[in-house]
This record gives structure tokens, sequence and C-alpha cells, in this order.
């Protein structure tokens, strides 16, 4: 062999050496974007939000900067935090959600689920803060849950949102709104009409969901004007005849039943 070949083989070598551990890592964590969104989409169609969970969280991991990734990363925390028993700390689950949220709208302003799930979150997040923050989550609750319609007039879960918040600052009297607006002066005001025509658009778009339909007959219950018993009666009623599909239903089912036995 020409003993100029040799050094020439010798480089090209390793070259291709070098080659075999660096390209590895310009490939790894790329996957199919599409491909995991559309199969976490059918996991989510079939109730099996944990495991969709999964494909999100490998997605933003592959690519943080995949907005709807992030968004419903959040929005399954959100959803099925109360009912996974392993986790220890609730409230850092919430924020981690929280901050998903966050991030999802800043890569993507105009995706309405973006800020839902912001709202959803704030939502979650309500139980576990102190008062001043308590008010500030409402407050940013309900502006990002206005955004959500406002971008996607048909989104039933930003609707759910401002039915549930209205139904809430409805509860509160003139002497307790007084109070509060006088220490948070930008607390807006809710009413049990606005919450039963939110919530009624809520289950317009999404008519399978039996948490919206008991809020509504809670709604009524609240409200207690002339024939809400009885519109709250009826819902309670189409409400036993569904069965649940999953864990949330099961717990709107022992709601139900709690609500029949006020009425």
């Amino acid at each position: 062999m020409d003993i100029f070949v040799l050094p020439i083989m010798k480089k090209r070598f390793a070259i291709i050496i070098v080659a075999s551990f660096i390209f590895p890592f310009f490939g790894y964590g790329q996957i199919d974007v599409k491909s995991k969104l559309d199969q976490a989409q059918k996991l989510e169609d079939q109730n099996k939000t944990i495991e969709a969970l999964t494909i999100y969280k490998e997605i933003i991991k592959a690519d943080s900067s995949q907005a709807y990734a992030l968004c419903k990363t959040s929005a399954i925390m959100a959803k099925e935090g109360p009912f996974i028993k392993s986790i220890k700390n609730k409230e850092q689950w919430y924020r981690q959600a929280l901050y998903l949220a966050e991030k999802g709208t800043r890569l993507n302003p105009k995706l309405p689920e973006a800020h839902f799930t912001i709202a959803f979150a704030c939502a979650r997040l309500t139980d576990y803060a102190g008062i001043n923050e308590k008010v500030k989550l409402s407050i940013k609750m309900k502006s990002e849950a206005e955004k959500a319609v406002a971008l996607k007039p048909t989104l039933a879960e930003a609707y759910f949102i401002l039915g549930k918040w209205h139904q809430v600052m409805a509860g509160f009297n003139a002497l307790e709104m007084v109070m509060i607006k006088a220490i948070y002066s930008n607390m807006p005001e809710g009413s049990y009409q606005s919450a039963v025509d939110n919530l009624n658009k809520a289950i317009k778009y999404n008519q399978s969901a039996l948490l919206y339909h008991y809020e509504l007959a809670n709604t009524y219950y609240l409200r207690d004007d002339d024939g809400d018993v009885d519109k709250a009666k009826a819902i309670i009623s189409r409400i036993e005849r569904t069965p649940p599909k999953n864990e949330e239903d099961k717990g709107v089912l022992v709601q139900v039943k709690e609500l029949k036995n006020k009425l």
C-alpha cells in the first residue's frame, strides 16, 4: 500500500468515527410532532388522558416551543390533578400547570386554548392561595377565559370557567361586595344570570360534559328564582340517566346526589 494513502485513510476513518458520535445528537429528541399530537388526541377521545399527558410531555421535552402541546399538558394537569393520588404537592403541580400555560400563551397569544388553560390553572390554584393572590387569580381567570372565547366562540371549557366564576361571585351579598371592592377596586361583579348564560353555552358546545350540566342545576338551586327548582330537578334527572365515562363523572354523580337531597 502506498505510504501516502495510509494517512488519508486514517483521516477518513477518524472523521467517520467522530461523525458517528456527533450526528446522533443532532437527531436526538426530534419526533414527528403532528403524529404525536394526533396520537395524544385519540387517547383523549378515548378518555385515556393520563396516557395522552405522557405523549404531550414527550413532545415538549423534544421541542419546548410547541405551544399547543404546552397548553394541552397544562390543561390535563389541571383537570386530572384532583384524581391523581400520587401527587405529593398539589399546589406545586398546579403552579407548574400555570407556568406551562403562560409559556404557551407567550409563544402563541392567538391560541384560544392557551388562554383557557391559564384560566383553568388559576381556578385550581385558588384553593391553595392566600386572600390577596386568590383575588388576583380570580381576576386573571375571568380575563383569560374571556380572551379564549373571543378567539374561539365555540370553546366550551372557557364558557364553563366563566359560568363558574359568575356563580361564585354572585354568591356574595351586597355588603360583602362593597367590602371586597373597597380593597380590590378592580374586582368585577358576577351574576347568576351570567352564570346560566355561560353554562348553557358550555353545554351547547359540549353536551357530554356532566360537570357542566351539574353546575347549571346548582346555579338554578343557588339563585332560587321562580321555576328554578323545577329546572334543577329536570337537569338532575337527565344526569342520572347518563352513565359516567371517567373519574370526573363519578365525582359529579356524587355531587348530583347531594344536590338532589337539598331540593
